[in-house]
Parts: structure tokens; sequence; C-alpha cells
């Protein structure tokens, strides 16, 4: 859920709606792994995550764009 709002870029509420859960459960989610990354491992491990995450974005509007 994290992932899906912060590298995304998905509003909590349509996070909510693709895992079936209410907003205020995916902002909850979402504060307790930010509280998390003060952990350099865990920050480390996320951060490799957003960016495969905006790698992929990426390529997937280059490619709809070449169409």
């Amino acid at each position: 859920m994290y992932l899906a709002h912060v590298a995304c870029g998905i509003s909590l509420t349509d996070v909510g709606l693709l895992f079936r859960r209410d907003r205020t459960t995916v902002a909850h989610a979402c504060s307790l792994v930010e509280d998390s990354r003060h952990d350099p491992d865990l920050d480390c491990r996320l951060e490799h995550l957003e960016r495969a995450i905006s790698c992929l974005i990426d390529a997937l509007s280059m490619r709809r764009g070449s169409r």
C-alpha cells in the first residue's frame, strides 16, 4: 500500500479500493512504514523499490507514447 501511494502517486482512497481496505487503514499503514524509515536497511530497500517502480512507470509511459 505504501509503495502504491508513494511511488505510484495513487491516492489513499484509490489504494484502499485496490486493496479492499478503508482509506484510514491505508493511511495508518503508510504512517507505520514512514515511521520505520529510520532503519537504514529498510530505508535502502524502500529507496530501491521506489526507483524500480519509477523506472517501470517511465518505461510504460514511453511505450504507450510510441504507439
